[in-house]
């Protein structure tokens, strides 16, 4: 449908002011850049350019523009932060509401350890107004800047202090919500004129029908405030940084202790696991692989390659001390933080693990990172690029299995000259969620720059869908979005035909944006999608899997700013 670009902005306009609508392409472009993290590689641009951006600084201005969407037949999408690999639309005539004004801390409630926030809070922000007062907010691997309500809301969010913070699907308490039609709706006790501390009621509770695991990504109207759960914070009220930029640290405080204990086995790592997080003693409990602690100690990859040649990198970065946590405590007291410690030694020595030592200043850069979770411009820099795979939401029983699996995902691309990072046997982020579940991500950090390597990155995501469609002992999918909720989703008690319905009947037009959701019609591939699964990842079929990532690889090198419409 052709739109007249002229009316819409004068209409979107009318709404919000003359300085916050406009459709310049010098400006709609950069919306349809994808610079976000969690993204596999591709092409940076869409072909679809936005029809306008607007930028509502009130619930009543973002219902007034969906009301207008609706009323011209437009497709809208919100956007918070921007900071992931899911914010684009794959549509034509968006419009894309840029929440940047909403960025409120509405309230702090130290008392009832809660927070009224906005979509463009930052988690950084959030974190250093709760520390404060002695509390803490849950951060996703995204980082410091990513959007705590967005995360809640609209994706997954799993960050690395499990342990202490919950998980973001279930930090959320009261919720309003502009639904696709234009009406705002307040779930929770909100929605019982009482007050933001409960998702589910008094009132209406439809968080799982909203949400679900992994969110809609903006495929089920827009989130302007939600209630959101702190959790008490026993450190300073504000972090005592040390070192220069890049290798920050923060001084560790007298009632605080990182631990670095590893073990021989996978199976000793798992069993001290279920020990430690029936203790609920660690403040974060955090796996990574060898190499990407070497990537987060050093400046720069140069020094990198130069400190591990030379055998000066700390032990906890090679590779034979890959079953290995990172384990953070914080006492409230001298008596809490004495039985931590006690705890926590013990538990290692009983499951043959031992402790790992670990210089001053290196300690201070890791402890900054696992209280911020800002890793991302580490991870991502071993090899230039890189994407996620697994998301495994399960019991720790299956950690042995998925570490094999990612071994046997990366291991023809992981030596030197390959496309993955060469000094890594597998790319296994792990941490508790809720102190309970298994959580892992594989980075798979592949070659930037070449047909090759974004191939390898496309292939390795592709057959670790396979194998964990196949595979129970692998999990839950949790990355399974847009059209992946399409052709792996009826594993999973058929949840696409269910969620099929909640978009109709919400959104019968389809107009809140489905890119990484579900769409109001089947995709025709997923007729084909058995057949087509079982030709791709036999022996027979490889060679078509590996031609079809070299085109993606070629598409992703030809990018160019497109044409706009």
């Amino acid at each position: 449908m052709t739109q007249d670009r002229k009316e819409v902005l004068f209409a979107l306009q009318a709404i919000v002011g003359e300085a916050h609508a406009t459709n310049d392409p010098s400006i709609v472009c950069s919306y349809a850049w994808n610079a976000g993290v969690g993204s596999m590689p591709g092409p940076k641009f869409l072909k679809n350019w936005p029809i306008a951006v607007v930028m509502p600084d009130t619930t009543e201005q973002v219902a007034a523009i969906i009301k207008c969407c609706v009323a011209r037949n437009l497709r809208f999408r919100p956007l918070s932060s921007g900071n992931g690999g899911t914010y684009l639309s794959a549509a034509e005539d968006v419009v894309v509401l840029d929440l940047c004004r909403m960025n409120r801390l509405v309230r702090l409630d130290a008392a009832n350890q809660m927070a009224v926030i906005e979509p463009y809070l930052t988690a950084g922000r959030l974190q250093a107004e709760a520390m404060k007062v002695g509390l803490n907010c849950h951060i996703v691997g995204a980082g410091p800047s990513h959007s705590p309500l967005a995360s809640a809301t609209s994706f997954l969010g799993i960050g690395i202090t499990g342990a202490s913070t919950g998980a973001n699907f279930r930090n959320i308490l009261g919720v309003e919500w502009v639904t696709p039609t234009g009406d705002i709706v307040r779930l929770g006790a909100l929605g019982g004129e009482e007050d933001w501390f409960s998702e589910e009621g008094p009132g209406p509770g439809l968080r799982g029908m909203l949400r679900g695991v992994i969110g809609a990504n903006g495929g089920l109207g827009v989130f302007t405030r939600i209630g959101y759960k702190l959790y008490p914070w026993a450190g300073a009220p504000s972090l005592t940084l040390t070192g220069t930029s890049p290798m920050r640290g923060m001084a560790l405080e007298p009632n605080m202790r990182l631990f670095l204990p590893v073990w021989d086995t996978v199976e000793q790592m798992r069993d001290a696991t279920f020990r430690l997080n029936r203790a609920g003693v660690a403040y974060a409990l955090l796996r990574m692989p060898p190499n990407h602690i070497g990537w987060t100690l050093t400046a720069s990859n140069g020094e990198y390659a130069s400190r591990r040649e030379a055998g000066d990198l700390p032990e906890c970065t090679r590779a034979e001390n890959r079953f290995a946590w990172q384990i953070l405590t914080i006492g409230h007291s001298a008596g809490e933080t004495a039985y931590q410690e006690k705890t926590v030694r013990h538990i290692v020595a009983d499951t043959g693990g031992r402790m790992m030592a670990l210089p001053q200043g290196d300690g201070e850069v890791l402890l900054r990172s696992l209280v911020t979770s800002l890793y991302v411009s580490r991870v991502f820099r071993g090899a230039g690029s890189g994407g996620t795979s697994f998301g495994v939401m399960d019991t720790f029983n299956l950690l042995p299995d998925v570490i094999r699996a990612s071994e046997s995902l990366m291991e023809k691309e992981r030596v030197p000259g390959r496309n993955f990072a060469a000094d890594g046997i597998e790319g296994c982020w792990v941490w508790p969620t809720e102190s309970r579940q298994l959580w892992t991500e594989n980075i798979l950090a592949s070659r930037a720059g070449t047909v090759a390597g974004v191939a390898a990155g496309w292939k390795g995501f592709l057959r670790h869908l396979n194998l964990v469609d196949h595979n129970p002992r692998l999990g839950f999918m949790a990355f399974m979005a847009g059209p992946l909720i399409e052709l792996f989703g009826p594993r999973y008690s058929n949840v696409p035909t269910w969620m099929r319905r909640i978009k109709r009947r919400l959104d019968p037009p389809g107009l809140a944006d489905s890119t990484v959701h579900i769409g109001i019609k089947e995709m025709p591939l997923v007729k084909w999608w058995p057949t087509l699964q079982k030709i791709a990842f036999s022996r027979a079929g490889a060679p078509a899997l590996h031609l079809v990532c070299l085109l993606l690889g070629v598409a992703s090198r030809k990018e160019k700013l497109p044409q706009r419409k």
